[in-house]
């Protein structure tokens, strides 16, 4: 194998008497304009788009709202000089009344679901409470033989 010096790399890359640099950007230039050309591939729809009642719209479209208007009270508990504008110390107490409202939220939720889970409202949870939700799902259409999953407490 041969190897060339730099200068022979050179005179050797030059097409025409070009420099280097000019070849690369002729290069580049005619990269650039086959990409343009090139034919994008079509985006493909979605296989099972959510299909949503209108009472499951109406709910999310209110938990959404919900959502905007605690954000815009925290923003404005969080705005200490009531500029509209957050700084980044108050961006972070931002951060801070976000964390804390979520981890409020989440309590509720597992209050919620105890509660849903509670079937015969003893105040606690046998293994067969613990298993209903997991038996009612069986009959769903992702279920392919229809049976049930094995049965695993769900903690």
């Amino acid at each position: 194998m041969k190897f060339l010096s730099k200068t022979a790399l050179v005179k050797t890359l030059s097409f025409k008497n070009l420099p280097l640099k000019s070849l690369s950007a002729a290069v580049l230039t005619g990269a650039m304009a086959m990409s343009a050309m090139a034919v994008p591939t079509p985006v493909q729809p979605q296989a099972n788009p959510v299909q949503r009642t209108p009472e499951q719209a109406q709910q999310r479209a209110d938990r959404m709202a919900k959502f905007e208007a605690e954000k815009a009270a925290l923003f404005q508990q969080a705005d200490g000089n009531k500029d509209g504008k957050l700084s980044a110390a108050e961006f972070g107490k931002f951060k801070e009344l976000q964390k804390n409202a979520w981890q409020a939220r989440k309590q509720d939720a597992e209050k919620n679901r105890f509660a849903r889970l509670d079937s015969n409202k003893d105040g606690a949870l046998s293994l067969q409470e613990l298993n209903a939700p997991r038996a009612q799902r069986a009959g769903f259409k992702h279920h392919r033989d229809g049976a049930a999953p094995a049965a695993k407490p769900m903690l």
